[in-house]
């Protein structure tokens, strides 16, 4: 249990450092230097994983937490509108990047000739990578600030201001009501947010097993 729990946050902390280097990394190419500046152009996830957010994990046992916002500046990006989606579309696709490398490690297992006990675990492993991954490229794309949603949402919405101000203002009881497990599901209490995503992490996690 205690070393699921252990490799679980190894996995969870990782993919989030990455999803947040990657928008540090994408903005500086669009000539943002601001995370640069800020020392968060790295992996380290010391940069990158608040102790907030880290106590928040380990409490729900990596149910639930968050990392560290990237600074981004949109005053220094030619373009502000197109940029900023396209910086907050790198963290999402990021996750995805890394559920397809765990699922072709999956698949590229047996060629080690591992035992089966061995197979078995890192199989576990690689599996609930691809899964988390997933999982929290779909999280970040609700139109809920602080999200990365938010930002293709505005950008989408950039002229119905009032749409836009409407969800800013209600923002964090929507997001607090979304993800409190308040909804009895085959005997367990579930999150608005579990009974959406779930079944499009099975079916995303299927489709990039089947096409790679």
């Amino acid at each position: 249990m205690i070393i699921n729990l252990i490799i679980l946050g190894i996995i969870i902390i990782f993919s989030i450092s990455f999803h947040e280097f990657s928008h540090g990394y994408v903005a500086h190419l669009l000539g943002d230097d601001t995370a640069k500046n800020n020392g968060r152009l790295t992996l380290d996830p010391t940069k990158h994983i608040t102790l907030m957010g880290l106590l928040v994990m380990i409490l729900t046992q990596f149910r639930f937490g968050w990392g560290n916002p990237t600074p981004i500046n949109l005053n220094n990006l030619k373009n502000p509108y197109r940029d900023n989606l396209i910086i907050a579309i790198a963290g999402p696709i990021s996750n995805i990047v890394l559920s397809i490398i765990s699922i072709l490690i999956l698949q590229g297992l047996p060629l080690l000739q591992l035992s089966s006990s061995i197979n078995l675990k890192l199989g576990g492993v690689f599996i609930d990578a691809a899964i988390i991954n997933i999982g929290l490229a779909l999280f970040n794309l609700i139109p809920i600030p602080p999200l990365d949603g938010s930002h293709i949402f505005k950008v989408i919405f950039k002229h119905h201001y009032h749409i836009v101000d409407t969800i800013d203002k209600y923002a964090i009881f929507i997001l607090i009501f979304s993800i409190l497990p308040i909804f009895p599901i085959n005997g367990n209490l579930e999150s608005i947010i579990q009974i959406v995503l779930l079944p499009l992490i099975s079916y995303i996690f299927n489709f990039i097993i089947t096409i790679i």
